[in-house]
């Protein structure tokens, strides 16, 4: 064969491409149809009830081998209390979520604000609610001015579900409009996931959440399951690195089963003391195989799991009490002013126009870092005091 014949051959073959995708299990997506049924939670539905069956084909890619979900055990009864659901009945959407502060409440980012090229509903039309209590529902803070947003604390706003996949930024900590928490909150335990897995391997891991799939909103307990660097006890760690997912330290694989309406749950130790919250679960990680030939795809081997993924608590552990504490600006002329000093400091680039939104966010979680502040990225007095006394964010020295 000759050099030229072999360079055409060459081109001709087939090339395995490895790609991956985070599929998330709380959302209506294209993997998980996840309709949204009447709760029975007054004023949850307010006599427009959804009567339509559930959907008639459930994707169920994250169980790993035998489903293993049975119902919560009498031991862990308190739990009902602590765990609960955020839904927005206009998008049709359910996650989870649990009680982490008096007021606050902590679920995956992608629940509120979706995935990247998704448009978001407005927070201000969810609510919190823990089916099987009597507790009521509740709104966001800051629903009656449409200031919603800036009373969330959030690893990112629209996270990327392709590589670099932000599975570990996929978290969200929510101030509610009231202290429906109160006595009901999970300690956090902010540990690496070598520790989580080190707690797992002495089978103290598992998770509680609800499942589109598991019953009628009964919440589900998967027994003591996986988790850590590795997707399963005994497997060598796949390549978890920055190529593939932003932040991979703060990530966990874990094999707890899980299902539509569980991302945002909690996956919790057990101690002495109790349970305690030590990730949030966001989604599955799938990997499929393209062959390609001169650059076209002619072939797609179906994707398949790889492993569920959490976010450590280390990523949010330290910002529930700082939200907790935190005095939130509400004020159109309070944003704009903040705007302006953002503005002189060259941390912001738009117009004062007093309104909180996804690119004033960024800019104050920059300001933050640069100053050596506490990283919120919201509107609070705190920060504009700092700036009203001219504290200025370090900068590199210009040679």
């Amino acid at each position: 064969m000759n050099p030229a014949t072999g360079r055409r051959v060459a081109a001709r073959l087939a090339v395995a491409l490895a790609t991956g995708l985070l599929i998330h299990g709380g959302l209506t997506t294209r993997v998980e149809a996840v309709a949204l049924p009447p709760l029975g939670i007054a004023p949850l539905v307010a006599g427009r009830a959804d009567s339509s069956p559930p959907p008639t084909e459930l994707h169920r890619v994250a169980v790993f081998g035998a489903d293993n979900r049975t119902k919560l055990p009498k031991r862990m009864e308190p739990l009902r209390s602590s765990i609960g659901m955020i839904y927005n009945e206009r998008s049709r959407t359910v996650c989870s979520a649990f009680c982490v502060g008096d007021d606050i409440i902590a679920t995956a980012s992608h629940c509120v604000f979706r995935t990247k090229g998704e448009v978001p509903p407005p927070p201000e039309k969810f609510f919190f609610a823990r089916p099987g209590t009597p507790h009521g529902s509740v709104r966001f803070a800051g629903a009656a001015s449409r200031t919603s947003f800036q009373h969330i604390v959030t690893g990112a706003v629209g996270i990327s579900t392709k590589p670099p996949i932000e599975a570990a930024r996929d978290w969200a900590l929510i101030r509610l409009q009231g202290p429906a928490c109160r006595g009901k909150t999970l300690p956090v335990k902010p540990l690496t996931p070598d520790e989580i897995e080190s707690e797992a391997i002495a089978g103290r891991l598992y998770q509680a959440a609800f499942h589109r799939d598991y019953g009628r909103w009964t919440m589900a307990y998967s027994e003591p399951c996986f988790g850590g660097r590795r997707g399963e006890a005994g497997v060598t760690p796949p390549p978890v690195t920055e190529r593939e997912f932003v932040d991979p330290l703060n990530l966990v694989l874990h094999t707890c089963d899980t299902g539509g309406a569980s991302s945002g749950s909690p996956l919790l130790i057990e101690t002495p003391t109790g349970p305690q919250v030590v990730a949030i679960n966001v989604g599955t990680f799938v990997q499929s195989r393209v062959f390609t030939e001169q650059g076209v795809v002619v072939r797609r081997i179906p994707a398949a799991p790889v492993a569920n993924t959490a976010v450590s608590a280390t990523a949010f552990a330290s910002k529930v009490e700082r939200l907790r504490l935190a005095d939130i600006l509400t004020a159109p002329t309070d944003v704009r002013a903040l705007q302006q000093h953002l503005n002189a400091a060259a941390m912001f680039d738009g117009p004062p126009t007093g309104r909180f939104d996804a690119r004033m966010r960024a800019s104050i979680e920059a300001y933050e870092a640069q100053a050596g502040l506490p990283v919120l990225g919201l509107p609070t007095r705190a920060l504009l005091d700092a700036l009203n006394r001219g504290a200025a964010p370090r900068r590199a020295a210009t040679p």
